[in-house]
């Protein structure tokens, strides 16, 4: 590799064109949030995830790692609340059934996948008629708390499926309630690389 080539990719890592390489993932989606206007959770932030799942297994849960791990203290004084069901996914296509999904915060991470930061949980609840999350389909989720949303490292969504889990990275902001360090990039310290 020539220098000029060694310089031109060493620059463009640093700006991020260069990308690594996807990974297969088994899940994707996107987060929004919004301000709830009305209701019991007014002026609060409302977090919607939206999900599509392709795994081996039928899926029995679901959970978002926001990065909590950076300040667990004041994620686990946070209130975070949930709607009664906290969501709802779909499987088949054309759609062939709908199941509700519960959902809970938990301080102390997710032990069936070996998770121990705090994390949003939402468990995939049959519905009477006997409808299961399959290895396909498609949810969404929500959750309200005061923290507001933080653009920070991909969050990344987790699905288990018996005794598998897989995950993926979704596309929007977490909450998080500290501060996030930002790494500066001065034009001084690019033309260092060079001399």
């Amino acid at each position: 590799m020539t220098r000029i080539a060694f310089i031109l990719s060493v620059l463009l890592v640093s700006f991020g064109v260069l990308a690594a390489p996807a990974q297969a993932q088994c899940v994707n989606g996107t987060i929004t949030s919004e301000i709830q206007v009305g209701g019991p959770y007014d002026g609060l932030y409302k977090y919607t995830i939206a999900i599509t799942w392709s795994t081996n297994k039928g899926l029995s849960h679901v959970t978002l790692d926001c990065n909590f791990g950076m300040c667990p203290a004041e994620a686990c004084a946070a209130d975070w609340y949930f709607d009664d069901p906290a969501g709802s996914g779909t499987v088949g296509i054309p759609v062939e059934c709908e199941f509700d999904m519960v959902g809970e915060f938990n301080c102390d991470g997710d032990a069936s996948i070996g998770l121990t930061d705090p994390v949003l949980k939402w468990d995939a609840i049959a519905d009477t008629t006997g409808c299961e999350p399959d290895r396909e389909g498609t949810a969404t989720m929500c959750f309200y708390t005061s923290v507001a949303p933080v653009q920070h490292e991909t969050p990344v969504v987790l699905v288990k499926n018996g005794q598998n889990v897989c995950q993926g990275t979704i596309v929007g902001a977490c909450p998080l309630p500290c501060a996030t360090p930002v790494q500066h990039s001065t034009w001084g310290r690019i033309k260092h690389l060079f001399n």
